[in-house]
C-alpha cells in the first residue's frame, strides 16, 4: 500500500475515532498535495514577453517584433521545446500550386524559431543548458546553447553579455 492510500485510510478510520488523534496526518496529507500541486522551479510552461538583441554600439533589435508569441517548456523529465514567433505574424502566403514562393520561405524562416532537445539546469552558476536535438535552424541541432538566466518568482530572465560586446535579454512569464 502506498503512502497516500495508507493516510487515506487511516483518515477514513478517524471517523470513528478522536479528531485530535488524526490531526497531524491530515495535515500532512493537504502539505503534500498542496507542495506536489504548486509550480517551484523552471519545470512548466513559459510564455515569451521580450525578445531583444542589443548591438555592441547600443542599438536594440527585436528581430520578432515589440510583443513576440513564443513559448518555453521545460518538463520534469528533463525535455525543453522552444517555439518563437514574429508578431504580427507575416501575411498569409500566396502559394501557387500550393508551393509558396522563395522569397515567403526566407521570410517565414527569419519570423520563427523553433528547438526541441533537453536542458540541464546548473543553479550554483545560474547557467540552463539547452541540449538541441532539433531545430528548425540547422546549425542548433546537436549543440549546446549556454544560457545565464535567473528566476524572480513567475518570471525567467535569460541574458547574457556576449564576447563581441553585445547584450541578449529574453523575458519570459510563468502561465498558470
Amino acid at each position: 500500500m502506498g503512502k497516500k492510500m495508507f493516510v487515506r485510510a487511516l483518515l477514513l478510520a478517524s471517523v470513528s475515532i478522536s479528531p485530535l488523534v488524526f490531526a497531524p496526518l491530515r495535515a500532512a496529507a493537504q502539505t503534500s498535495h498542496t507542495a506536489s500541486a504548486g509550480q517551484v522551479g523552471l519545470v512548466g510552461v513559459w510564455r515569451l514577453y521580450r525578445f531583444e538583441d542589443t548591438s555592441k554600439d547600443g542599438k536594440v533589435e527585436k528581430p520578432y517584433g515589440d510583443h513576440p508569441l513564443g513559448y518555453f517548456i521545460y518538463d520534469r523529465s528533463g525535455h525543453l521545446s522552444v517555439q518563437i514567433m514574429r508578431n504580427p505574424p507575416l501575411p498569409k502566403f500566396t502559394a501557387v500550386n500550393g508551393e509558396p514562393s522563395d522569397s515567403e520561405k526566407v521570410q517565414a524562416y527569419r519570423a520563427y524559431v523553433s528547438y526541441f532537445g533537453t536542458y540541464r539546469e546548473d543553479t550554483a552558476k545560474h547557467v540552463l543548458h539547452h541540449q538541441v536535438e532539433g531545430a528548425l535552424d540547422t546549425t542548433y541541432t546537436n549543440t549546446d546553447q549556454i544560457r545565464p538566466y535567473r528566476l524572480l518568482g513567475d518570471t525567467l530572465i535569460i541574458e547574457d553579455d556576449r564576447k563581441d560586446g553585445s547584450h541578449f535579454y529574453r523575458e519570459l512569464h510563468r502561465v498558470r
